[in-house]
């Protein structure tokens, strides 16, 4: 899926026209249907006006991928995924519980030098473990704010200040 394609439908979602896009995000609505159409190309500034202005969480997924390149978390949409709170929280759970058996296998006592290669891919999957941990925690927050009307724009700048007042970020 395109970033354009994703603009459609988060713009779709929000149940935003191009020309309310274009009031909140000073882009004329003729650049907006030139993007969505792919006959303008999506510049990266763009992303942050687009994404402040439509405050969708699945796209907030899909541009984290595109301005930071694999180091983001996905959006899960896969057949086994059922995005309503009640099944994102047992996911979230299964995915924690998961990733906390895991680390109590590494071997926290033995300096990191005098790990063997299969030590060493045994601490990989454990970081995969954790973020799947993540991934699922992250989809739950998308879920509730979606179920409660929520802003997760506006939760997610919250909490960064609540961080800073707890001293866990300056």
């Amino acid at each position: 899926m395109t970033i354009e394609n994703e603009l459609v439908k988060a713009r779709n979602r929000q149940d935003t026209t191009q020309l309310e896009l274009s009031f909140d995000t000073n882009y004329c609505r003729e650049t907006i249907s030139k993007v969505e159409t792919k006959d303008r190309k999506y510049q990266p500034e763009m992303r942050k006006a687009f994404s402040e202005s439509l405050d969708d969480p699945e796209f907030y997924f899909h541009t984290w991928e595109e301005s930071t390149g694999y180091v983001h978390m996905p959006y899960l949409d896969g057949d086994h995924i059922q995005h309503d709170p009640i099944h994102m929280r047992y996911f979230a759970e299964q995915e924690t519980q998961e990733a906390l058996e895991n680390l109590d296998h590494v071997k926290w006592h033995k300096p990191i030098q005098a790990n063997s290669d299969l030590e060493r891919e045994e601490v990989k999957q454990v970081i995969k473990e954790i973020l799947d941990s993540s991934v699922s925690q992250i989809n739950l927050v998308a879920a509730l704010c979606k179920e409660y009307d929520f802003s997760m724009k506006k939760l997610f700048k919250e909490w960064l200040i609540s961080l800073k007042a707890r001293r866990l970020k300056k």
